[in-house]
């Protein structure tokens, strides 16, 4: 399966949030194809871990605490809520620790050292890569719980793949936020927005 192929299957998951009962793409029946599914969801985690150093090169700490608005997340507040996502992905596969919080804790891990958030996070995605990598189709079929969703009132019934491309595009989203804050900050402070972003 092509990347662009499982991206268009997969938009439906970028939405999840508002809307996973309507996650719509079907887990493929023969096994090679679901194992495919699951190898391009680890290529492109382990594509977005090395990416998002990319864009926080030379970042001081006061553009990581620095908020667009009021009322914006910091992107120190993203890294320890990327954190937190995948901790809490792990503990899914795992079926232990955050994972069994029913109602949705505080999801962002906070340190005053960015040094200590980055090493916090590449620990964190290094075992959910393992864990990934050590799936069969059954794990990857098996029955799962999505986080609490206020607007419902309960957990959604997913499976474990879904819980996968979420955590993908999840990731991939912030990626995207974190870029915009840094370019609204360098516009706003005159950086040089060459050093982590050439476009």
């Amino acid at each position: 399966m092509k990347r662009r192929e499982l991206l268009l299957q997969s938009l439906p998951a970028s939405a999840a949030f508002c809307s996973l009962p309507l996650l719509s793409w079907a887990i493929p029946k023969e096994k090679e194809d679901l194992l495919a599914q699951v190898s391009l969801l680890r290529e492109m985690d382990n594509d977005s871990l090395a990416w998002i150093w990319g864009i926080l090169n030379g970042i001081t700490e006061e553009e990581l605490d620095w908020k667009i608005n009021d009322e914006a997340n910091s992107i120190r507040w993203i890294v320890g809520h990327l954190t937190w996502f995948e901790e809490w992905a792990s503990d899914a596969i795992e079926e232990k620790g955050l994972y069994l919080i029913d109602k949705q804790p505080s999801t962002s891990f906070q340190s005053d050292s960015f040094d200590q958030m980055k090493d916090r996070l590449t620990k964190a995605h290094e075992k959910y890569d393992r864990l990934v990598q050590n799936l069969n189709p059954e794990q990857i079929r098996r029955p799962s719980k999505y986080l609490y969703n206020e607007n419902d009132k309960k957990r959604a019934d997913v499976d474990l793949r879904t819980i996968m491309a979420i955590r993908c595009t999840h990731f991939f989203g912030h990626l995207y936020q974190i870029r915009m804050i840094r370019g609204t900050y360098s516009r706003v402070n005159n950086t040089d927005k060459a050093a982590f972003d050439k476009w």
